[in-house]
C-alpha cells in the first residue's frame, strides 16, 4: 500500500497520516526500497547516435501607438518579445514606416533573427530573413 501511496505521489506526511506510521520509519523503507532495486532500472547511456532535442525559439512582434502632447503627434511603439517568458527583446519607438520596422529588426538579437519563428497579429507562423512589414 505504501508503495502504490508513493507512486501517487501524495506527501509523505500524509501517507505517515493514512498509514499510522512515523516519517523516520517510511525515509528508512523508502531508503530500503531504493537500495534493493535491481541494477538494471538505472539509466544507461545508449550507444550509437545520440537524439538532440532543441528548444525551438518563439518571438511575437506587435505594435501600437499613443500620442505625445497632442493627438497629431502619433508615436508607434514596435515590440518583438520572447512567446515563453514575455521577455522583451527589442523595441523602437517611431512611426509605422518601413525605416521603424527595420530599426526594431536591427535590435532584436541575432540568435532569434537567425532562428526563431516569429508569429504577428495576423497569426501567421514565419521565418523572417527581413523585418515585419504591415
Amino acid at each position: 500500500m505504501i508503495e502504490r501511496l508513493l507512486l501517487e505521489r501524495i506527501s509523505l506526511r500524509g501517507i505517515c497520516r493514512v498509514i499510522g506510521v512515523g516519517l523516520r520509519w517510511l525515509l528508512y523503507f523508502m531508503a530500503e526500497r531504493f537500495t534493493a532495486a535491481p541494477e538494471h532500472l538505472y539509466v544507461q547511456p545508449t550507444v550509437g547516435a545520440q537524439r538532440v532535442i532543441l528548444h525551438r525559439l518563439e518571438a511575437e512582434v506587435d505594435e501600437l501607438w499613443s500620442f505625445v502632447g497632442k493627438k497629431a503627434n502619433r508615436q508607434w511603439i514596435w515590440i518583438a518579445m520572447a512567446a515563453d517568458t514575455r521577455q522583451i527583446l527589442a523595441f523602437h519607438v517611431g512611426d509605422r514606416s518601413r525605416q521603424s520596422a527595420q530599426a526594431l529588426w536591427g535590435k532584436i538579437p541575432t540568435e532569434y533573427k537567425e532562428q526563431a519563428m516569429f508569429y504577428t497579429d495576423c497569426s501567421h507562423i514565419t521565418r523572417m530573413s527581413h523585418p515585419p512589414i504591415k
